[in-house]
């Protein structure tokens, strides 16, 4: 149950016999939402115990039907990472991880809805225009935790089923075990998002074409880009002189343009970073070359595992 003020309850049938929620292997079996002073789950990737959430368990018999709505369907509370748009980590992290949640626990619900915990973006902000291009694809809406609980009269909401938690950084190499086995989540999911836009996944291209990919758009200049583009361009054309060849600027499509453009290509060539995140919606058998990028000290942080003035590679789990 949440009230409007995002407060969360979980009742308990009072006189009850308390019985473990969780069995975790260094904490043994665990009784409560609250677990060392800290919440149950985390509700985006990269959360701290301090950015962790969990009801607190009441001892009470639920209020009657008459007194308190009761939703049906499904919904999931998430967040978001909190910072500069990327679209990798808003696609397969914040994202994604509602829908892996859901499918895991056989929870899916195509009218499922989703509730944005915190810091929910303003319609021209870029994380909500990908909220709109991707959720619509697997579930009912999306809506802001405060806005959603204004739609109802009574100061408190039951939920029958609440998803919540379950969201894994899908890029980091430290963490390659928790996407492992996840293939067919991530492939559906995928699949779901290109058919949303209009993508006839079962027409696989009959012909080769070689994307070369324009970054225009970086957080700094010299970062991530292909500095020779008309080298590479030159050089592609001239080797191959029979093979479409078509350099875009991403940036100047629309994201339904972009999934039918992806799907057309079978040789993808891009820089790394964000942009490259694209990639799992080409056409199957279509092959990727990522390149690396060379580390300036705009983009050096100590915690990198290349220095200034090498040629670093974005390998990632995912």
């Amino acid at each position: 149950m949440l009230s409007q003020l995002g407060l969360a309850q979980f009742y308990r049938k009072p006189g009850s016999i308390k019985t473990p929620i969780l069995f975790e292997p260094k904490l043994g079996h665990i009784y409560d939402f609250n677990v060392n002073n800290h919440g149950f789950v985390g509700l985006f990737a990269r959360a701290s115990p301090l950015q962790s959430w969990g009801p607190t368990i009441v001892e009470e018999w639920l209020p009657s039907a008459d007194k308190v709505l009761y939703l049906e369907h499904v919904h999931v509370l998430f967040t978001h990472w909190y910072i500069k748009f990327n679209p990798g980590h808003t696609i397969w992290e914040d994202i994604a991880s509602t829908y892996f949640a859901m499918v895991r626990l056989n929870e899916y619900d195509r009218n499922a809805v989703l509730i944005e915990y915190r810091h929910f973006r303003k319609k021209e902000d870029e994380v909500y225009q990908m909220f709109q291009n991707i959720i619509p694809a697997f579930a009912a809406k999306v809506d802001s935790l405060d806005n959603y609980m204004n739609n109802f009269s009574s100061p408190l909401v039951c939920f029958r089923t609440i998803v919540a938690g379950g969201a894994t950084t899908m890029f980091s190499i430290s963490n390659e075990a928790y996407t492992n086995g996840k293939e067919r989540i991530l492939y559906d999911y995928r699949t779901a998002i290109l058919r949303y836009h209009g993508v006839n996944v079962s027409h696989l291209p009959s012909r080769h074409r070689i994307v070369l990919v324009n970054k225009t758009h970086t957080t700094h200049r010299s970062l991530r880009v292909i500095k020779n583009l008309v080298e590479v361009k030159h050089f592609i054309y001239s080797t191959y002189p029979k093979i479409q060849l078509d350099v875009i600027d991403w940036n100047k499509y629309t994201f339904t343009q972009e999934m039918h453009e992806l799907y057309k290509t079978t040789i993808l060539i891009t820089p790394c970073g964000g942009i490259s995140t694209i990639i799992p919606f080409l056409p199957k058998g279509a092959h990727a070359i990522v390149m690396d990028f060379y580390v300036s000290k705009e983009a050096y942080r100590e915690s990198d595992r290349y220095r200034v003035g090498e040629s670093a590679s974005m390998d990632g789990g995912f």
